[in-house]
Formats: structure tokens, sequence, C-alpha cells
């Protein structure tokens, strides 16, 4: 809009002062005509004899005056004779011609009838609107580059604090703050922007010291409790040695399998604590089947005689952790076994486009669709749980030993009865 109004004005300007000039131009020449045409006219007549071709020999004698006559041998014929704007000349010409209005000149009982013709006006004119042509073309220009530039320069803060937040959406808190010497609308949201930097950056700042505050409470009271733990189930385990009561024999033994169960539960916090907050042991490229393998190894006999291992007839390796990556398939095997019945519990071991798959089933009752979606949540124990013994815990550890070494596990129940757990993780 700048521009054309630009284009507008300047386009005005020049006419203004184009039409003044050809005006000037047009009433001299008529000036210089009017007092050259009686002596002309007298001098054609005394020597043809008639005025007839008059206006011809007029025309020659007054170039390169821009003028035209038409005479007429009685005095107001001419005038009414005469078409000084023709219907076919533009706009610009007619107003043009407007301003030099013809002049009639009467001498000898001869009228002659002077104008400026429309050709002396239409060739301005031409020009005036190529040079208006060229100008319209590079101030548009010109503005367009300018609104690009001050569109850029005001956009900037807006560009830069959209940017900031799609990197906020795609999990990625680093404070960058947005410079600006705005004051507009765009400023205020980007001062705005940098107040939710500020505090966002705090609220991770304090949760980061929080949850440090707690693994290290976690680290701590764990092995604190550890030690005289250890110490309180080997007094129970010699009592219990011991020919004691009956009374006093089941005291013990309740007191010896709550121990042992704090145990449990200090070392699955503590093995969940690590997997969650410190840094992945070193990777290593080894293949799965060995450590399928081995798993019957961590067990009681009675236990993993339950277990039917189906190897790969592939070497299958993956690159990650082995301590961390058997911690994951011994804790899906251990809920496989407490929560599928009694029937047998199958780990198989396969690859499938560039994937290694384990998959734990068993002949239990399956998963209800509350377990499905919590599962993998800390202490959470399903319906299935009543009766055995547990920390809620296992799942939670698998799923992070799981995503350490860039897999991920699905839960599912077989269409024949019974459960799955699949972890996939890519092969090296």
């Amino acid at each position: 809009m700048t521009g054309v109004a630009v284009v507008l004005c300047v386009g005005v300007l020049i006419a203004v002062v184009i039409g003044e000039v050809l005006s000037y131009q047009a009433r001299e020449a008529m000036l210089s005509a009017q007092r050259r045409i009686p002596a002309l006219a007298m001098q054609y007549r005394s020597q043809h004899g008639t005025i007839a071709g008059l206006d011809s020999y007029l025309a020659q004698q007054l170039a390169p005056l821009p003028v035209r006559t038409r005479t007429n041998a009685e005095p107001g014929l001419g005038r009414r004779g005469l078409l000084h704007r023709p219907p076919s000349a533009g706009i610009l010409v007619r107003l043009l011609m407007a301003e030099v209005r013809p002049t009639d000149v009467d001498y000898n009982g001869i009228h002659t009838t002077l104008f400026v013709p429309p050709s002396f006006y239409e060739r301005f004119v031409e020009y005036y609107l190529a040079a208006m042509a060229i100008v319209a073309v590079v101030v548009i220009a010109v503005a367009w580059r300018v609104a690009i530039v001050v569109a850029a320069n005001s956009l900037e803060p807006l560009l830069r604090t959209t940017a900031a937040l799609n990197r906020f959406g795609e999990g990625d808190f680093t404070p960058a703050t947005v410079s600006t010497n705005d004051t507009t609308e765009v400023g205020d949201l980007a001062q705005a922007y940098n107040r939710a930097v500020q505090q966002i950056t705090r609220a991770l700042n304090e949760r980061a010291q929080a949850s440090a505050e707690m693994r290290q409470f976690v680290g701590d009271a764990g092995h604190q409790l550890r030690t005289p733990l250890t110490v309180v189930i080997g007094y129970l385990s010699s009592m219990a040695a011991r020919g004691l009561r009956e009374s006093d024999s089941a005291h013990i033994a309740t007191m010896l399998a709550q121990s042992r169960r704090m145990k449990i539960l200090i070392d699955d916090l503590i093995r969940l604590a690590r997997l969650e907050h410190v840094a992945a042991l070193p990777e290593t490229s080894f293949d799965v089947n060995d450590v399928a393998r081995e798993l019957p190894r961590a067990f009681p006999p009675e236990l993993a005689r339950r277990l039917c291992i189906q190897l790969s007839s592939t070497p299958l390796n993956v690159q990650a952790a082995p301590a961390e990556f058997r911690e994951a398939l011994v804790a899906l095997t251990d809920n496989a076994i407490k929560y599928g019945g009694k029937g047998a519990v199958t780990v198989s071991v396969d690859g499938h486009d560039q994937e290694c798959e384990i998959a734990v089933r068993d002949d239990g009752p399956g998963f209800s669709s509350e377990d499905l979606n919590s599962a993998f949540d800390r202490f959470y124990r399903g319906s299935a749980s009543q009766g055995t013994t547990g920390t809620g815990l296992g799942l939670a550890i698998a799923a992070k030993a799981v995503a350490r070494a860039k897999g991920m596990i699905q839960l599912c129940n077989l269409r024949d009865g019974g459960a799955e757990c699949v972890i996939r993780v890519p092969l090296a």
C-alpha cells in the first residue's frame, strides 16, 4: 500500500508539472503564430489571388511551432466546424487541450482559427506513461524490499520465540532467552516468554536438586540399612536353626521372612535408583542367547525346573550393558513365575527385522486392563498378586533397564490364555 501511494503521489506531481510546461509552450507558440498569421496570409493571397490552401501554407511557414489553423472567408464559421478535441483522444490529452483554448484571428475579412493539435500532447503523454511505468516498477521494487526488511526485523523476536517454544515442545528444556528492543505486542510476547523461561528453569533446577537429594537419601539409607539388616537376618537364621519351642520358631520364621522381604525391597529400590539416575554401565556387544541360556541359574532349582528356554539358531548380538540386560530378563521371568500359576514359563529368543525379540510366556490368568496400563508403575501390584510376595518394582526395573539398551517392552494377553512379555532390542 505504501508503494502504491508513493507512485500515485509521484505520478500526480509529474503530471501537474508536465501539464504546466506544455500549456506554457502551447500559449507561447499560439502568441507567436497569432502575430505572424496576418502578414503570411496577405502574402499568400497576393501571390495566388485566393485563400484556398492557406492552411497548408501557414503550416509550412509556422513550423516548427506546434499549432494548426483553419481559415474561412466568413468570420465565425471556423470554430463551429472545427473539432478541437477529437473523441479518440485520451482523457489526459483532453485535459491538457482544455488548458489552451483556440484563438480566433480576424483580418481583412478573413477568419482564421488557431489551435494546438492533439498530436502535440499525445507525444508527451506517451513519454509520461513510459516514465511512470519505470517509476512504478522502481518504487514497487524498493517498497517490496523495504517491507521485507521491516517485516523481518519486526517478526524476528516472534520467530525466535516460536522456535524456542518448539524446542520446549520437543522436550529440550535448555534455557534460551529472546533478546529484543521491540516495544510492540511482539516485544511484549518475547519478554513474557523470557519470564516464563526463567520460571521453568528455576523449577527444573529445584526438581533436579530434589531428585538428587532423594537419590542420595535412597542410596545412603539403602546402604545403611543393608548392614544391620544382614546382621538381623543372620541372627534370625541362626536362631531358627536351633531347636526352639514351636511358638518361638513361628515368631522367628515370621521375623526372618519379613526381614528378607525388607532386604529385597531395599535392593530393588537401590537398583531402580541406579537405573534411573546413574550413568549407564559400559556397553559391550554380546549374544542374547548366552544371557537366556544362563537364566535358570538366577532361580532356585524348584523354580528353574519350570523354565523352558528356546534359543535362536543364529547368534543375536546387541549393544548394551550385560548386567542391566540380565536384570531386565530376570525381572520379567520372575514376574511370570510368580503370577503365571504352576505351569511352565517359556522364554524364547528370536530375531526379526534387525531386532532381537525375547518373549516370556506363562499359562496364568493374564493381565487385566488396569494391569496393562499400570504394570510399569512403581509399587504397582495387580489383582493376581494376592498371596504372593513381591515389591511391585520388578517390571519398573525391567522397563528402565531395557530403555537404557534402546529397546522397549510390550505386555499382552495370549489368545489361548496366559500372558506374554516381549522385549525388543535393536541388533548391534
